[in-house]
């Protein structure tokens, strides 16, 4: 089964892509569903997610082919066979605490049928889809030639088999970096800011059971992503422990991307 460790704030700054500034859109998590638009039309779209519920949500969007909705994509899932080839990972807001809005994170959405998922585990183990947390997004109009920005000091996460490669300085305060799938499978950001006294051992023993309270509060990140893919994530670091990790499992074996070395640590200063 997969497992995945996973109200705008207006007063976050997201500089413009081109043509035009993205449009703005909280969703909003309960447990176990999403408050969010039915149709949005194509074209860059800034998401962050609210998380109203009692247990980490996150906001993962696939674009689906073939005339197929999101339950298809739900019961694909949950045969826990290879993905399916018509569902393309498309990113969005990742994983973020209760009570707590996730980091924004821009996505380029083309037009066509999207599943919006949660598929974190409880802690039972159970992915909230098998709670009901999928809605179908219809996204309409003609395709978009909205590019996610390059400015000349912009840092990047790249997405790895299996690592994140970074390149630029994650400093303090808000700035905005892309994170691009470099890879050959499916991968996804999450950041988690730790705990004072705790290490990146701790939160990834915590994410094994997922039981008592968490080790670092989750800020979200880039939901998973397709390889060649990209979403533009808008960071709003405070001096401290960060770790990024990806859950998604592996193609060959099954075992999330952390089991094969796919965290990293940074510190920020002040």
């Amino acid at each position: 089964m997969m497992l995945v460790l996973f109200a705008l704030a207006a007063s976050l700054p997201v500089s413009p892509l081109t043509p035009s500034s993205p449009r703005q859109v909280t969703v909003v998590a309960t447990d176990y569903a999403f408050a969010m638009p039915d149709t949005l039309s194509a074209g860059a779209v800034t998401f962050r997610l609210k998380n109203d519920g009692h247990e980490l949500h996150h906001l993962y969007l696939a674009r689906l082919d073939g005339g197929r909705k999101a339950v298809d994509l739900v019961k694909a899932l949950e045969a826990e066979g290879p993905p399916p080839a018509w569902a393309t990972d498309a990113g969005g807001p990742n994983g973020v605490d209760p009570g707590m809005t996730s980091l924004a994170t821009t996505v380029v959405l083309q037009p066509g049928h999207y599943a919006a998922l949660c598929i974190i585990p409880s802690p039972g183990g159970a992915p909230h889809i098998t709670k009901g947390m999928y809605k179908d997004l219809v996204v309409t109009g003609s395709a978009s030639s909205a590019a996610l920005p390059r400015d000349k000091d912009m840092a990047t996460i790249g997405l790895v088999d299996y690592a994140f490669d970074v390149s630029g300085h994650l400093r303090a305060g808000v700035h905005r970096v892309i994170v691009r799938n470099a890879g050959k499978q499916t991968h996804e950001l999450e950041l988690a800011k730790l705990l004072p006294g705790k290490t990146p051992a701790d939160l990834g023993a915590w994410a094994e059971k997922m039981a008592g309270p968490p080790p670092a509060h989750f800020l979200g990140g880039v939901s998973p992503i397709a390889p060649g893919h990209e979403n533009e994530l808008t960071l709003d670091l405070a001096p401290g422990h960060y770790v990024m990790l990806c859950f998604v499992p592996d193609a060959k074996d099954g075992k999330p991307h952390v089991a094969h070395g796919m965290v990293r640590d940074f510190v920020v200063g002040k």
